[in-house]
């Protein structure tokens, strides 16, 4: 068994251990041993926090650093939940603003703000409803005019995994990770590819989103296909405008 032993993710080691739990052996965590042994982090990586309140105890969710998102659940919709959970309230605007200008994790185009509406509808109405909720708030116009603004508010706790992954703005983590996986394994099939995005990173429930992924990063020239569903990796795509 593989896990990851230190507080600080970035500076972390592996540490093999047996079924009793007795340690075999230590490795330095890199791209090369995390793709090759999936170390599971330590459980106080994502240990739930308690505080005590005039009401009772109360859980706190999971922290996630800035920079980082985790496994377990698709990279955009976390990425939404935590803008709106920090801010305290957002309006669709926000949302569309900082996902494709702030942070450019998607892309200044029409198939962009598309993207990131879909994401907001599922949170909100569809598959994933109840992770955000929208009310409406009385506002003054400039000109004098009272109106209602609908403003979105985290509603249930998402569920995440415990491994943190680096996310870097300007780039889509999709592209980014995908990448970095077939940079690391030098030769990948297709199989892999989606094993990897939907069964370890869990930010795919079919390969739907894979499968787009894979020609865009052909289209790209990221990747290259050697053979019949056999990819290598040519270059990182360019940062988002």
């Amino acid at each position: 068994m593989y896990s990851v032993e230190n507080p600080d993710y970035d500076h972390s080691r592996i540490i093999e251990t047996d079924n009793d739990g007795t340690i075999l052996s230590f490795l330095p965590y890199l791209n090369d041993t995390d793709y090759m042994f999936s170390p599971e982090p330590d459980p106080n990586y994502n240990r739930p926090q308690k505080v005590i309140t005039p009401e009772g105890e109360m859980l706190l969710p999971a922290f996630i650093p800035e920079g980082k998102v985790a496994t377990g659940e698709n990279v955009f919709v976390q990425m939404i939940y935590s803008y709106v959970k920090k801010l305290g309230s957002a309006t669709e605007e926000d949302i569309i603003r900082h996902m494709t200008q702030e942070k450019r994790f998607i892309p200044r185009t029409s198939f962009g703000v598309r993207l990131v509406r879909y994401y907001i509808f599922h949170m909100h109405k569809g598959k994933l409803r109840g992770l955000i909720i929208q009310q409406h708030e009385p506002t003054i116009s400039t000109k004098g005019k009272k109106s209602k603004e609908k403003r979105f508010y985290t509603g249930v706790e998402l569920k995440i995994g415990r491994q943190l992954l680096d996310i870097i703005p300007g780039y889509d983590p999709y592209e980014y990770h995908i990448c970095r996986f077939i940079e690391n394994k030098g030769l990948t099939n297709r199989d892999e590819i989606h094993r990897y995005v939907i069964d370890r990173l869990k930010w795919a429930r079919g390969t739907t989103i894979v499968e787009r992924y894979i020609k865009t990063l052909l289209k790209k020239k990221c990747i290259k296909e050697l053979t019949k569903n056999w990819f290598e990796f040519v270059d990182f795509p360019k940062p988002l405008p």
